[in-house]
């Protein structure tokens, strides 16, 4: 029998509820800008360090998703780089760590970028933001609207990711990302932010996708490679939207 599993189940449907009532019109505006760049040849660009680096893989190559995603990956600032776990979280605070990781990446003008970061507080991020600003994307935000507003910059320019984005979509989650109390004085249990950010970024797929369509252009979306036909057609997207730019060759 469930106990406080029941309680995080129930914080879980709170939380998407708030999504849908209070970001769609956010959601809807970041799918245009999406959308109008794949239209022209663009790329969706996007960003996340620590955990919020899995919305970069809930995003790349995946059955359901759009070919035309670059996904910014740093192996050191994921969760399996190997040594220490608190070194992506060093890393993260390191002001110029981004400037490294970005030159690596072809950002044109009027794409767009994706940088996802709960606290939006940290170097990297906030840093990602303003490389990619000063190439003429499109910053889209996704962080924790809440907690980033009490918090302070990690960053000399005292600026958070919110700040510098054109676009915020809040996750709406708990401060501190955990969301169920087990008893009193205890740390809160079980986290909020891949759930709700997963949640944002597939209803942004969705919404690419089906304006995209209504536009007079098939969505080129990813299907699962074992089901009948799903080899063909990733090759056949592959054969698109392979190279640097879009998938890993």
């Amino acid at each position: 029998m469930l106990t406080k599993g029941n309680d995080f189940f129930e914080r879980s449907m709170e939380v998407l509820k708030q999504i849908r009532e209070t970001q769609a019109q956010a959601i809807e505006t970041a799918a245009d800008w999406i959308k109008d760049s794949i239209e022209q040849g663009g790329v969706w660009h996007v960003f996340g360090s620590g955990h919020s680096h899995a919305m970069c893989e809930e995003l790349f190559y995946r059955a359901g998703g759009l070919a035309p995603v670059d996904a910014i990956l740093d192996v050191n600032l994921s969760m399996f780089g190997g040594g220490s776990p608190t070194r992506g979280t060093n890393l993260e605070r390191l002001e110029g760590y981004a400037k490294i990781i970005m030159a690596s990446y072809d950002l044109r003008k009027g794409e767009v970028l994706l940088v996802v970061s709960n606290s939006g507080i940290n170097a990297v991020p906030i840093e990602v933001a303003m490389i990619g600003k000063e190439r003429g994307l499109k910053i889209i935000a996704m962080t924790n609207l809440t907690q980033s507003r009490a918090a302070h910059s990690r960053h000399s320019s005292g600026k958070k990711l919110y700040e510098i984005a054109d676009l915020v979509i809040d996750n709406c989650i708990d401060v501190g990302d955990a969301c169920v109390e087990i008893a009193p004085g205890l740390p809160k249990a079980s986290s909020l932010s891949t759930l709700a950010g997963a949640t944002i970024v597939q209803t942004i797929v969705a919404e690419v996708a089906a304006r995209m369509h209504a536009d007079g252009f098939e969505p080129p979306i990813w299907t699962s490679a074992n089901v009948p036909g799903g080899d063909e057609r990733t090759r056949l997207l592959y054969d698109r939207f392979g190279g640097k730019r879009y998938i890993c060759g």
